[in-house]
C-alpha cells in the first residue's frame, strides 16, 4: 500500500505525517533516500535512515547532498506537524555545517529537527544529524515560508 497524495486535501499536517510513519515509507523523496518518520510531536519530527552504499560519496563516506535532504526533509516534517489543513509550506534556504564524516559502514543516522520560531508565514528549524548520542555529523537550519493552500 502507497500513501496518495491526492488524498492529502483537507488533512492538517500531523495527520499527513501519521499516515506516512504507519506507511512506513513517505512517498516521493523520502523513498529514494529511504528514510521514515520515527517520531514527531507539535514542532518536533525524527527520521531515521538506514545507510547503504547508495549513499556513498567518493570517499566511502555519506554523502552531503544527502545529509542535507535529510535536514530538509525533518526541519519540513517539525514544521508540518505544525500546519492546519488549508497551510502547506516551502523550504526558503538551508544552511548546513558538516562537522564529522559518517562512513557508509554505520548502521543509520538520525536527524532531529525542531522549530525554533513560526509566525504566521515564515518559520525557522534547527536540525542534528547523529549516527549515536554523541556522534553529530552535521547541524542544520532551515527557513521555510508558510503558504495558504490554493484549491
Amino acid at each position: 500500500m502507497s500513501l496518495d497524495l491526492a488524498d492529502l486535501d483537507g488533512v492538517d499536517g500531523a495527520e499527513i505525517l501519521r499516515r506516512w510513519k504507519a506507511e512506513g515509507l513517505a512517498p516521493g523523496f523520502a523513498g529514494l533516500i529511504g528514510f521514515q518518520v520515527d517520531a514527531f510531536e507539535p514542532g518536533e519530527a525524527r527520521l531515521v535512515c538506514p545507510v547503504s552504499e547508495r549513499h556513498a560519496n567518493l570517499m566511502a563516506g555519506v554523502h552531503g547532498g544527502v545529509m542535507a535532504g535529510l535536514c530538509d526533509a525533518a526541519t519540513g516534517c517539525a514544521l508540518l506537524s505544525q500546519l492546519g489543513p488549508d497551510e502547506r509550506f516551502a523550504t526558503t534556504d538551508l544552511q548546513i555545517r558538516y562537522l564529522k564524516a559518517a562512513p557508509v559502514s554505520i548502521d543509520r543516522l538520525v536527524v532531529e529537527a525542531r522549530i525554533v520560531h513560526k509566525g504566521r508565514r515564515m518559520a525557522v528549524a534547527e536540525c542534528l544529524v547523529m549516527s549515536g548520542e554523541d556522534r553529530i555529523h552535521a547541524r542544520a537550519s532551515a527557513s521555510m515560508m508558510i503558504t495558504p493552500l490554493r484549491r
